[in-house]
């Protein structure tokens, strides 16, 4: 009986694993808007405003760029930031968030490829 309920309780803990990543994911579009859309654009092309103010910005709507980077230097990139102009968002973002903004900005990218 013991080992029944060890196994069910396992089962049901990775069934929660499961549904809390799926729940993170689904935040990823939400902490980008948050975080990112002022900079980056609500589809990952950033406004005039921003092209003029940073001059390197990058289009994470960029299918092309995008693709050229892994999760995990995306996530890199978000806790260190770039140089001034984008800041580290380490101690804002917990690491769950970064992963799951980095699995929206491939999502996007995909879905909004650029000529």
């Amino acid at each position: 009986m013991r080992r029944v309920s060890i196994t069910i309780a396992t089962a049901i803990s990775l069934a929660g694993h499961r549904n809390s990543a799926a729940a993170q994911q689904a935040d990823g579009g939400a902490v980008y808007r948050q975080e990112c859309k002022s900079c980056h654009g609500l589809n990952g092309i950033p406004p005039a405003r921003a092209r003029e103010q940073y001059k390197k910005i990058k289009a994470v709507g960029d299918g092309g760029f995008v693709a050229q980077l892994s999760a995990d230097s995306i996530v890199a990139i978000l806790k260190k930031g770039i140089d001034k102009d984008m800041k580290s968002f380490t101690g804002k973002l917990s690491d769950g968030e970064m992963r799951a903004v980095t699995l929206y900005i491939k999502e996007l990218a995909e879905k909004k490829k650029l000529p």
